[in-house]
């Protein structure tokens, strides 16, 4: 294997580890959160955990979606449809890193979960511009 085909499956493997994690937080927002003491994996109160309970369950979703997307994605580079599987994974995955971003620079106290959320697809857009940059 070359070393542009080793980088592109860097790439591809950063991105499905996005993927997986934003199906974990589909499951941590959509079924553990509605459970009656997952306020406690977020640390706040019991009455702040009554009243985002919807909001939560809604943004699992928009994560499974998202993860959804990235997989469809990465299908279609298996397939070597790169149009395609670049605009789902580049979507996604940029969807992701905003995402992450947003969440460092308004909740200080919530940056280590930004981090788990930035890093990966960031990684991924990096080797990705390697594997990119040696058409050039």
């Amino acid at each position: 294997m070359t070393f542009n085909g080793i980088i592109q499956w860097v790439s591809f493997f950063f991105f499905f580890v996005a993927a997986v994690m934003h199906v974990g937080f589909f499951i941590i927002e959509s079924f553990l959160y509605q459970k009656p003491d997952g306020y406690k994996f977020f640390k706040i109160s019991p009455q702040d955990h009554q009243a985002t309970k919807t909001w939560a369950f809604n943004q699992g979703f928009y994560n499974l979606f998202l993860a959804l997307g990235t997989f469809w994605g990465l299908y279609f580079v298996t397939q070597k449809q790169v149009m395609v599987a670049g605009v789902l994974t580049g979507f996604c995955g940029m969807s992701m890193l905003a995402a992450g971003v947003v969440l460092w620079l308004s909740a200080p106290h919530l940056r280590k979960a930004a981090y788990y959320q930035i890093i990966p697809p960031l990684l991924g857009f990096i080797s990705l511009s390697f594997h990119i940059l040696h058409f050039f």
